[in-house]
């Protein structure tokens, strides 16, 4: 039988944002990089991507039917492995990289794909995925079965069809609380009226713990430089854990959205999260309007859908409002030794946000062997006159302060199995 499953509300949202006149654009993507070098088999590469795509039909999905009656459909087409000259790229911004611009259509595929990008002093492979398709780590599980086929082993593939809508509603019958637009950006008032979303990475070795408490903690210590308004973060939450034995690539992230006050401490932190996952509230079923239930998303158009975030976007940046300060996804520990093959040998891998343009503030953070990638975010008018380095210095400062009493933790938080990730 056919892979097919309905497309919910959320990913309809993602997919409401696709650019889909000149020049086309798929902003909500997925890219999942690793950084490193060797003589790489591109033959060997390749079918190693049409095999896991095979045990994978989530990386084969296309966009069919409209409205409520629409859902992703197996095309029965390979997810493509694409060879680019990546010149002088290096990984640490945006600025020379457009094919990471290039789309993923939902409706004409692919809607995943695997990108070589061939550069000067490195190489990339570029795992992209429209985030209406999958998630980070149903990204994540699609390269994991590409490199079990590197090393010749077979892929493990999915066992469900699940959407995330299906999937919360197994789970619990509760809704979440509305969400107004009442808090400012961590980087103070826009500036300007650029909207153009830029991102940079920053590398921070060392060995940490409980990174994402302490970043969460780091951010809003910044936030109140600017405003006195509350600070909230979303976090993804991946929502598989919650069955044993499901594997998917399908994008089924819940969210936990988590205040932080002036004397909100680590312990604190990190106790509220674990509370809010014992009440499954990752799973409760989001509200974006007040009297409209969220499934009625779906007999909305895409046109008029699009038309609404657009207003949305524009009303964010005049006002400097936004529902929540920013959102912080964090992939835990990934172990990096685990993706070499096919003649690439990876040295670091970090995540690029997607581009939400209704968003003040999206953050990745990965950690690796060598300590943590970050991974920001950001439009202009709130990054400008040095805005985003300086929102990364912050980070990096206040991780490694910190830390500084005890050297020798490590990440362990991120080595176990964990929720807390998109």
């Amino acid at each position: 039988m056919t892979y097919s499953r309905k497309l919910s509300p959320i990913e309809r949202y993602y997919i409401s944002c696709d650019k889909r006149t000149f020049p086309f654009a798929t902003p909500c993507l997925n890219q999942m990089t690793l950084e490193g070098r060797g003589n790489i088999d591109e033959r060997a590469w390749a079918d190693a991507v049409r095999v896991a795509s095979q045990a994978n039909p989530g990386s084969r999905v296309v966009l069919k039917g409209h409205l409520g009656f629409a859902k992703w459909v197996d095309s029965g087409k390979t997810a493509p492995f694409r060879v680019v000259n990546g010149g002088d790229w290096n990984g640490q911004s945006d600025v020379g990289a457009p094919f990471l611009n290039d789309p993923l259509p939902a409706r004409e595929g692919p809607t995943c794909e695997v990108l070589l990008a061939k550069c000067t002093t490195r190489h990339y492979i570029i795992f992209r995925s429209h985030h209406g398709a999958m998630d980070g780590r149903g990204t994540q599980h699609f390269a994991d079965d590409v490199f079990r086929v590197l090393r010749g082993q077979p892929p493990i593939g999915e066992n469900n069809n699940l959407s995330d809508l299906e999937l919360s509603e197994t789970l619990t019958e509760a809704r979440s609380e509305l969400i107004t637009d009442e808090v400012t950006a961590p980087t103070g008032t826009p500036k300007g009226n650029n909207a153009e979303r830029i991102w940079l990475r920053r590398t921070v070795k060392g060995k940490f713990s409980k990174v994402l408490a302490r970043v969460a903690i780091s951010i809003a210590n910044s936030t109140r430089r600017h405003s006195d308004t509350a600070v909230r973060f979303q976090l993804p939450v991946d929502m598989r854990a919650r069955i044993d034995g499901l594997r998917s690539t399908a994008n089924l992230s819940g969210g936990l959205v988590m205040g932080v006050n002036p004397d909100t401490t680590i312990e604190q932190w990190q106790h509220t999260i674990k509370d809010n996952l014992k009440h499954l509230r990752e799973a409760q079923i989001p509200r974006f309007m007040k009297f409209v239930p969220v499934r009625l998303l779906c007999w909305i158009s895409l046109a008029m859908m699009q038309r609404s975030n657009e207003k949305l976007a524009q009303k964010r940046m005049i006002s400097g409002r936004y529902r929540t300060s920013g959102i912080l996804s964090n992939l835990g520990l990934v172990p990096v030794d685990k993706y070499q093959g096919g003649g690439f040998i990876t040295d670091s891998i970090f995540f690029i946000p997607p581009d939400f343009d209704t968003t003040a503030y999206f953050l990745t953070i990965t950690g690796t062997r060598e300590g943590v990638e970050f991974v920001l975010r950001m439009p202009r008018f709130l990054a400008s006159e040095g805005r985003i380095e300086k929102a990364l210095d912050d980070i990096e400062y206040d991780l490694q302060q910190s830390t500084r009493s005890t050297p020798d933790a490590q990440t362990k938080e991120s080595s176990k199995k964990q929720l807390v990730t998109s």
